[in-house]
């Protein structure tokens, strides 16, 4: 059975939102913030949770950017990705059972730190 994630693409100044795992797949991996989408959940209503429950800040889903399926690399999971662009309300306040760091970089530098290789298509396309 596929599991479904949702990942939010926040750009400031020009700049990516990127969080840093500090457990489970993404444990000292750079990647975009999201999570898993829960039963009987949107997506975007999953992505707007998971951000508020990870860096402890609202967001606003601005628009659809791709959705992508995949084996995984490391976890042999098939994923569903689902990509958001959405905008953040305040400076991301990392909870560090989930978080280690959250940074904004350029989109150049975010495509070459994410770990993962949908995450790095999808900012390619940007």
């Amino acid at each position: 059975m596929p599991r479904v994630v949702v990942e939010g693409i926040a750009i400031q100044d020009g700049n990516v939102l990127l969080v840093k795992g500090s457990r489970g797949l993404t444990k000292g991996r750079w990647s975009l913030p999201g999570g898993f989408v829960r039963f009987g959940e949107s997506p975007a209503a999953g992505l707007v949770r998971e951000v508020r429950e990870e860096l402890r800040v609202e967001a606003t889903i601005d628009e659809l950017v791709d959705v992508r399926a995949k084996l995984g690399e490391i976890s042999r999971l098939h994923w569903i990705m689902v990509f958001y662009r959405i905008t953040i309300d305040g400076a991301p306040n990392p909870d560090p059972d989930e978080i280690a760091e959250a940074r904004f970089f350029p989109l150049e530098e975010a495509k070459e730190l994410v770990s993962d290789s949908l995450m790095r298509t999808v900012l390619s396309s940007l």
